[in-house]
């Protein structure tokens, strides 16, 4: 017969009792007592051999809860008349349960035994939560698994217990230790559905600043809400404590920015493509609202809150709960029972109110919390309010208080976040910033905090080339980084978890340099984690602007190479960046700041120099714009070598002395075995010295390509392309594009090294095509037209005029460069180079030079010529080029912006540099990148088409 006995004592021990002292059997405790050697004779016993092992299959394959109820009922034989009702689904019988009354007596035929089993089967269907979030409605007879209680608060509608779920009825990925509160919500209150709905959707985004929801359901008369436990309490509470619970004003910020993705994510509800996007506003912003879990905000309480697909309108009226944090449009002071509607610029308003609380505690304590509050007390008979506003005017001492205070604190990350949440406390709903823009801002705000600790550590080991150059490259990510585009991305969760990665390297970042040993910081390998950590952050960038940290990283680096022989820097950067940019850069910089000394005549300069006396002869000579293309017999061979000559005018021995140091570093920088090709220049062939004519011939070699007669390609300057009057092969817009960013990327490369151009024109831009078939403008732009230029600290300068002898090329010059301050030219600047390659930019998109452009402002003076170029052109730029292109057009001719974030351990003078990979170089590069994206992405049937359309002419459009 089996033993059923001992089962059903075995049955009897895994029951539990509940909190509310009622009897539960744990989901999963009857795999380990109902097992095959306990089933297996019971089951033979009772039932005939072509039942026995069917039955015996079902019980353990999902009816082992149905066969202990009849074990403890002892009626196992009537396990068959459950099977008999399954209708031959693929389900288990459990899956049954619970079954009703009147089922049971049609299934089991014996109306007192239907009831025994009606009452015994809730022991063993008490629920098990797996998150399921559509409100579900227990039987009274349900037996919830919660084996301990705790009352916690009552309020209004209701009390909140914690409660500690038995670990088979919680999710499977459920952290073992975690606790769960449960909010009773009375059975009238309104509130429930729209709470549940509420937070039903937000778990759709997974969002971790969002409160979870683990069950919600009805039962004895009463609405419940299943979520985590907390258990550092409320925002309310978190800023009555005396004790800092962050380390760092930057673990604040984190808080706060992570609370406003959650803002924004409610703000912007969108879950996938598929889906309708939703917008709405939580209307009850408090600090009783927001959890605190002692590393995340976190929004809770969604009673109040709207949220609605995005064409509906998103006004809803307003409940007047917010306490001290109530907008100033909600309701009317005079008549404070009058609602108003409230929108998603409320919930702005009342955020705001609590970033000022969380900073000002932050700065003083919970007694600076009290004390804000009273700064903010104003009357209207016979209330005393503390509002941040006063009805129909702005409470100014909430923007005194917050100014003091972030004076007082001394930091400038403290003022960002002051004057953010001045913008959101705008009395004027419309102009307070989105949940988007405000969480961009605080994500920003919280990285420069991050920054702000990492930095001195930095800069206490710069004796270290292996700290200084992961300091450059700290730098380089800092100042590319940018928190819009990560929001941007469809999906705030989305954004909020590559960010948080961010921020966790950036705390092992600062425990790895709290963690360097001194004495071992000579040693590359200390620094191998943080190299690592800098490799993780600089991916973590799109594309775009790991491209512009690259090149940021060049100018931070660059600028700290010396003439030292012993340099570490320059070593350790040549063993970390093996053959890069940054190391051909590096070499080029080096070889020009060694040449020191006074050189008495041309022919002690080191390069090959060309006398008229030797045996080499320059004939031939053929002019190509102001250069003349010749060529250098040695009597090795009939042909000859083809250079381009480019003659500078020294008029006496006096300036001949002046200019040969300039000449030498020049040679240095041109004829190097290893010419960077970053710098777009040609090789430097050699010095043709002509005393008879006093001048100095500069020669280019132009390579073997070059070399051929007469079938060699025509070499042909910017200029000359510009003048054709053929107007039946002209660049196509991404050739423009790809000019304009070589240009730059050339003239960023030459400053980089610490050396100006100074008569960048369009006679300066040459182009040498590799075949005849090969159109000019298709080919690199070669930078050219040296006789002016010069080292940046070379302060021997010949002023503008000297050098171009030519009126027209003033209007490629900066006016203050033209002008004479005390009757001397003002010194070169490096943005009079950029204001050249603005009017270069011009003319490439125009495809014309700057006079056929601006003819009818051929009579005006160079600085009202100027301010002409930007007035009349730029918003023809802006339709024919774009937005970015006539950007960087503006910056150029107007003056760069350099940026706020000043890199401490960088030298001033390149800040300006950094300022042109962050507003010049960096747009247009990445303007070329999306053009050409989107030309790899056509069909071939279109990428012949834009060929085509790039051997036309040029649209009216595009000629401006």
């Amino acid at each position: 017969m089996g033993d059923i006995a001992l089962l059903r004592r075995r049955i009897h021990e895994v029951r539990l009792e509940n909190a509310d002292v009622r009897i539960f059997v744990p989901e999963n405790s009857l795999v380990d007592v109902v097992t095959p050697e306990t089933v297996r004779p019971i089951i033979s016993a009772r039932f005939p051999l072509e039942s026995a092992q069917e039955i015996t299959n079902t019980v353990l394959l999902g009816g082992r809860k149905i066969f202990s109820i009849l074990v403890m009922l002892d009626q196992v034989d009537r396990i068959e008349h459950f099977i008999k009702r399954d209708q031959l689904q693929a389900r288990d019988i459990d899956s049954l349960l619970p079954v009703t009354k009147i089922d049971l007596r049609t299934t089991l035929k014996d109306d007192y035994i239907a009831d025994q089993f009606y009452l015994s089967q809730w022991e063993f269907c008490a629920p098990v939560f797996t998150r399921k979030t559509i409100p579900r409605i227990f039987d009274r007879h349900v037996v919830l698994p919660f084996v301990r209680k705790e009352w916690v608060a009552a309020g209004a509608y209701g009390a909140v217990y914690k409660i500690d779920i038995h670990p088979d009825h919680r999710p499977v990925s459920s952290d073992a230790n975690i606790e769960y509160v449960r909010k009773g919500i009375a059975l009238g209150d309104g509130t429930y559905d729209n709470e549940v709905r509420i937070l039903s959707t937000l778990q759709c985004l997974d969002h971790p600043n969002i409160l979870s929801l683990l069950a919600c359901y009805t039962h004895n008369d009463q609405h419940n809400i299943i979520s985590p436990y907390i258990s550092q309490g409320t925002l309310r509470k978190y800023l009555q404590q005396e004790t800092r619970t962050t380390v760092h004003p930057s673990e604040t910020f984190h808080l706060v920015a992570g609370l406003a993705s959650a803002v924004w994510a409610m703000h912007e509800f969108v879950f996938g493509s598929d889906h309708q996007a939703h917008k709405g506003h939580h209307d009850d912003l408090r600090p009783d609202n927001v959890l605190f879990d002692g590393s995340r905000l976190i929004l809770a309480d969604f009673g109040l809150s709207s949220l609605k697909a995005s064409p509906e309108n998103s006004k809803t009226t307003f409940k007047g709960r917010q306490g001290f944090y109530q907008p100033p449009e909600c309701a009317d002071l005079g008549h404070p029972y009058k609602e108003h509607g409230a929108t998603r610029a409320s919930d702005i308003f009342a955020f705001g109110c609590m970033i000022a609380d969380i900073i000002v505690h932050l700065a003083k304590g919970p007694a600076g919390v009290k004390e804000f509050e009273e700064a903010r007390t104003f009357h209207r008979q016979p209330i005393t309010f503390h509002l941040f506003h006063e009805g129909n005017r702005a409470n100014d001492a909430v923007a005194a208080f917050l100014e003091r205070t972030a004076t007082e604190f001394g930091s400038p990350v403290f003022g960002d976040i002051v004057q953010l949440v001045v913008t959101m406390l705008d009395l004027d709903p419309k102009k307070r910033p989105l949940a988007r823009h405000a969480t961009t801002k605080l994500y920003d705000i919280t990285i420069a905090a991050f920054v702000e600790q990492c930095t001195p550590l930095f800069v206490s080991l710069k004796s270290s080339p292996h700290a200084v150059i992961e300091h450059a490259r700290f730098l380089s990510w800092r100042r590319s980084f940018d928190a819009s585009y990560y929001f941007t991305l469809p999906r705030p969760t989305t954004a909020t978890a590559m960010l948080e990665s961010i921020f966790d390297t950036l705390r092992q970042m600062k425990q790895a340099l709290d963690d360097v040993d001194l004495a071992l910081a000579g040693d590359c390998r200390t620094f191998l984690d943080i190299r690592r950590m800098n490799t993780e952050l600089i991916n973590s960038l799109p594309e775009p602007r790991r491209a512009a940290a690259e090149s940021q990283l060049s100018t931070i680096l660059l600028k700290m190479i010396s003439s030292s022989p012993n340099d570490i820097v320059y070593d350790s950067l040549r063993t970390a960046f093996g053959d890069s940019s940054i190391a051909r850069l590096a070499a080029a910089k080096r070889q020009i700041l060694k040449v020191e000394g006074d050189i008495g005549s041309v022919a002690e300069i080191r390069c090959r120099v060309l006398p008229n006396s030797s045996g080499l002869r320059l004939r031939d000579r053929e002019n190509v714009g102001p250069f003349r293309l010749a060529r250098v017999y040695d009597g090795s061979n009939d042909v000859g070598r083809l250079v381009l000559e480019e003659v500078i005018k020294y008029q006496d021995r006096y300036r001949l002395k002046r200019l040969l140091p300039r000449l030498s570093k020049l040679a240095e920088l041109l004829a190097g075995p290893n010419l960077p090709p970053e710098l777009r220049v040609l090789p430097f062939y050699g010095l043709h010295d002509n005393a008879k004519t006093s001048s100095v011939g500069l020669l280019y070699d132009l390579g073997e390509v070059h070399q051929g007669v007469p079938s060699s390609p025509e070499l042909k300057s910017l200029h000359q392309l510009l003048s054709n009057e053929d107007k039946t092969h002209l660049s196509n817009l991404e050739t423009r594009y790809s000019l304009a960013s070589g240009l730059a990327e050339a003239l960023a490369a030459l400053h980089d090294v610490e050396w100006y151009h100074k008569d960048l024109t369009c006679h300066s831009v040459l182009f040498l095509p590799s075949s005849d078939r090969q159109p000019h403008w298709k080919t690199s732009p070669y930078l050219i037209g040296f006789h002016h230029s010069r080292q940046t600290r070379d302060d021997f300068s010949e002023g503008p005029l000297a050098a171009s002898q030519d009126r027209k090329r003033e209007r490629y010059h900066h006016p203050d460069y033209l002008s004479k301050e005390n009757g001397q030219f003002r010194g070169f600047r490096p943005e009079f180079d950029y204001y050249s390659l603005g009017i270069l930019l011009v003319e490439v998109a125009c495809w014309s030079t700057i006079d056929a452009i601006m003819s009818s402002n051929a009579k005006e003076d160079n600085r009202t010529f100027a301010r002409s170029v930007v007035e009349e052109r730029l918003d023809e730029l802006k339709f024919s080029m774009g937005l970015t292109y006539a950007g960087v057009v503006e910056q150029c001719l107007t003056g760069i912006k350099k940026s706020r974030v000043v890199a401490e351990g960088v030298p001033t003078d390149a800040q300006t540099n950094l300022a042109v990979k962050e507003t010049i170089t960096g747009p247009l590069k990445s303007l070329l990148s999306r053009v050409q994206e989107a030309n790899s992405s056509s069909t071939p049937m279109q990428k012949r088409k834009a060929d085509d359309e790039g051997a036309r002419p040029v649209s009216k459009r595009l000629q401006l």
